[in-house]
């Protein structure tokens, strides 16, 4: 294994010289022990597959027949524990949150109160009990159980295994008795260092330490880590999930709160296909429309449910409109619905986000890794399932915390807190 010096550091670290030589060490200590040249170099060629294939997602879209998916209504689906029955969830929780941690500094947040900080268990301003997002979706998952009186297998990624998420979360659902949930499993994710456009390794400071910029390999990364066996565990999880008598599972995201009568909207809309999106239609689709599209794509008699990001999509994904005439094509949420054998018969090819900041001072780069809207496209049956863009919320950023409290008290998720945990 070749070590770290500060030579090496200087042509394959983003601005190494702007750190103190007491940081410059620090930082090839962390280098060495977590980030060997060899894993660097292996990621970069995957950084380099991830934009070859959004390359040839390009040419998809242009060397195909481009249409309309079919799209379901939210509103007009019916709740009930046989739609519920043989699902699982999937909550990402992997993220750490660089974007919320540097806007709460910047707002002049009492370090203190940063500490042992992740994105899903930060309190929500002025919510029940000083409960994150993680708390409340676990909450809601354990009603939606008592409710509709079936036990709904949960499965948590966090980030890995150095990674604070990894270390907070399992003590968080421990202290809380997993919220009430009979069949609770937590995965630790891969991770991605984080490049810049230049290819160099992207750092930040902490409390004034230097760290390495990783992140979780993105919204795919915890479908393929489902297909793995673990050290000291018998079963994958995917083979974990079988046995609880799964065979569909919903992917959401511990970073947003969601209506109570979403989730079961969503389960009972993926009963009949294995790949489902969730999305919201447009009424207007401008050039600078940020959100990836779903579109069905057919190329040689094949049709494929895709989901456009914005450097992909192209005049012809703009245009088109439903049966209508009224709607454009809907955005996608993030949100999905899967086949388990779907996902235990397909890998993902690597994926690279649009260009993104992450924290302030550093240059939007892609973070790469595997994304849950490329398995949609593996689906012999998709759809889309369009939903109001009020039922449900996603933190990013501080301004987001407030405006998700509220959110979250309009759709009567502290109630259910109180009444699941007691005031």
């Amino acid at each position: 294994m070749t070590a770290w010096t500060e030579d090496r550091a200087r042509d394959a670290v983003f601005r190494f010289d702007h750190l103190s030589p007491e940081n410059r060490r620090n930082l090839l200590d962390v280098l060495d022990q977590r980030f060997p040249a060899e894993k660097v170099g292996d990621q970069l060629l995957r950084r380099k597959k991830a934009l070859d294939n959004l390359a040839l997602n390009k040419n998809k879209l242009s060397h195909g027949t481009q249409l309309y998916p079919e799209c379901l209504a939210a509103d007009a689906l019916a709740a009930s524990a046989k739609n519920l029955a043989g699902y699982a969830i999937v909550l990402t929780a992997g993220g750490e949150g660089e974007r919320l941690y540097h806007s709460l500094v910047a707002r002049g947040m009492d370090h203190q109160r940063l500490v042992n900080f992740t994105k899903v268990t930060f309190p929500l301003p002025d919510f029940y009990s000083d409960f994150g997002s993680l708390h409340v979706n676990l909450t809601l998952i354990a009603a939606i159980s008592r409710e509709y009186g079936i036990e709904i297998p949960v499965i948590v990624t966090t980030g890995p295994d150095e990674s604070i998420t990894a270390q907070i979360i399992p003590s968080i659902i421990s202290d809380y008795n997993a919220f009430g949930l009979k069949s609770l499993k937590i995965i630790r994710q891969d991770e991605r260092i984080h490049f810049t456009q230049e290819e160099k390794i992207a750092w930040t400071l902490i409390n004034g330490h230097p760290r390495v910029i990783t992140n979780p390999d993105e919204t795919g990364g915890p479908l393929m880590k489902l297909k793995q066996r673990l050290p000291a565990e018998t079963d994958t999880a995917i083979e974990w999930l079988l046995h609880q008598g799964c065979d569909k599972v919903i992917v959401l995201q511990a970073t947003a709160l969601y209506a109570p009568e979403l989730i079961p909207a969503i389960a009972a809309a993926g009963k009949k296909f294995d790949g489902l999106g969730v999305g919201i239609v447009r009424e207007l689709f401008t050039p600078d429309d940020p959100y990836g599209t779903f579109v069905l794509a057919q190329q040689n008699n094949r049709k494929r449910l895709l989901i456009a990001e914005k450097e992909v999509r192209n005049s012809a994904t703009m245009s088109l409109k439903d049966p209508t005439g009224s709607r454009y094509l809907p955005f996608n949420t993030g949100f999905y619905v899967f086949d388990i054998r779907l996902i235990q018969n397909n890998d993902l090819p690597d994926y690279a986000t649009p260009p993104k900041e992450i924290v302030p001072d550093l240059p939007k780069s892609p973070k790469i890794g595997f994304a849950a809207t490329d398995m949609i496209s593996f689906a012999q049956n998709p759809a889309v399932l369009s939903v109001s863009p009020d039922s449900y919320g996603v933190i990013k950023n501080a301004d987001d915390l407030s405006q998700l409290s509220l959110l979250g008290k309009k759709l009567g998720l502290d109630k259910i807190c109180k009444t699941i945990h007691g005031d």
